[in-house]
């Protein structure tokens, strides 16, 4: 049965985001690439801070080619570690290195510009023939290097095709964002019970991450955290806000999270310039659930999901994800609807131009009990008057 790349790749980025022990993960990506393009064996240096090293984290395949987990560690030094470290343009992809063309380049002299270049070549070519690798492919993200992917032969011993490499490539990207978002899952978990700021700092570098999918939302996940908190400051003083403290520091942490499920929303779809289909439409609407399941092993953060998984519910139950209505809809969520809404508005978009301050607030006012709940519109029309 001829695989399907695309609808792999869909269904291995949608597993991936879900799983937050890297561990986990490689194991899930090895399993995905041995299933799909039915290689002898794969496997993943990673690096580790610690050892200063990249270590074969998880290798699998047949009998005699699995190796156990640690094994194998190689420097920064080595030259397959130098090669990509030196040739890698960020926000490029680089090259793969495929054995079939380094044994070409070697053999073609024309193509060798130095002495230098032929040693790496014969290095490269060593070191790969060391760990029955016939692919080589560089995990970044952005500018930082996260490790190697090597691929043996195929069982049907044929070389690898143009879909297969496009496969691999869209994979890794996919890969290193997956690995550094279950790096910061991992140390989420750690900080929970360490520092309360610490975990701050990480949760911001988490939405940090999340933001760069999306290019026309540079700075709104500061903005909706900005605005929520002055909403919240104003609700406290109209004593509509009980547990304050407790509240605004659930409030800071969904803020900064609310749209964490458009890691699972196609980056061609979150960055159209026109407006979106109705399929386009619902793969939106998709991340507050998909926010959810991220977050939902986190412990203690039962509150900061209710403001994820409801900041898209409307006041007359024609929201989403269930439609809820009037005061079923929690506080922490119906303070980030506002806020996010007044951001979208008041932000210039391909597809429509930016509302000014004015225009936004009687937008906010008119939608008041249908869209917002008027107790929050009341706090922030009265806090931003100001």
């Amino acid at each position: 049965m001829k695989i399907t790349y695309r609808k792999e790749l869909e269904k291995a980025a949608r597993r991936m985001i879900l799983i937050h022990r890297t561990d986990t993960l490689i194991k899930l990506i090895i399993r995905t690439v041995l299933r799909c393009l039915k290689v002898s064996h794969a496997g993943i240096f990673l690096f580790d801070q610690q050892k200063k090293s990249y270590i074969l984290t998880i290798s699998q395949g047949k009998k005699g080619t699995k190796v156990p987990s640690g094994l194998i560690k190689i420097s920064s030094e080595s030259p397959l570690i130098k090669y990509f470290l030196t040739y890698h343009v960020p926000g490029h992809d680089n090259l793969f290195l495929i054995t079939e063309r380094i044994q070409s380049r070697l053999k073609s002299k024309k193509i060798l510009e130095s002495p230098e270049e032929k040693k790496l070549l014969e290095q490269l070519h060593q070191q790969l023939k060391v760990y029955k690798a016939r692919i080589a492919i560089p995990i970044f993200f952005r500018d930082e290097f996260f490790g190697v992917f090597v691929l043996g032969e195929k069982k049907d011993k044929k070389s690898f095709g143009t879909d297969e490499l496009t496969f691999l490539s869209i994979l890794s990207s996919d890969v290193a964002m997956a690995i550094r978002n279950a790096s910061l899952f991992e140390d989420l978990t750690i900080q929970l019970e360490k520092n309360q700021n610490l975990f701050v700092q990480t949760i911001s570098t988490l939405a940090e991450a999340i933001e760069a999918k999306d290019h026309y939302t540079s700075g709104h996940t500061k903005r909706v955290v900005d605005y929520s908190m002055v909403i919240a400051n104003q609700l406290r003083k109209m004593r509509k806000i009980r547990n304050w403290e407790e509240f605004t520091s659930h409030l800071r942490i969904a803020a900064l999270l609310h749209d964490i499920g458009k890691i699972g929303v196609p980056e061609q779809i979150l960055n159209k310039q026109e407006s979106l289909n109705e399929t386009e439409w619902a793969s939106i609407k998709t991340h507050p659930l998909v926010g959810e399941g991220i977050l939902s092993p986190i412990k203690d953060l039962n509150q900061v999901i209710l403001g994820v998984k409801y900041h898209h519910e409307r006041y007359d139950g024609e929201g989403y994800p269930q439609g809820l209505s009037g005061k079923k809809i929690p506080m922490i969520a119906a303070v980030i609807s506002v806020a996010d809404a007044y951001d979208a508005m008041t932000t210039e978009r391909p597809y429509r131009k930016a509302l000014t301050h004015d225009e936004a607030i009687a937008e906010i006012k008119k939608n008041s009990g249908v869209q917002f709940h008027p107790q929050v519109v009341n706090a922030f029309i009265s806090a931003f008057s100001r």
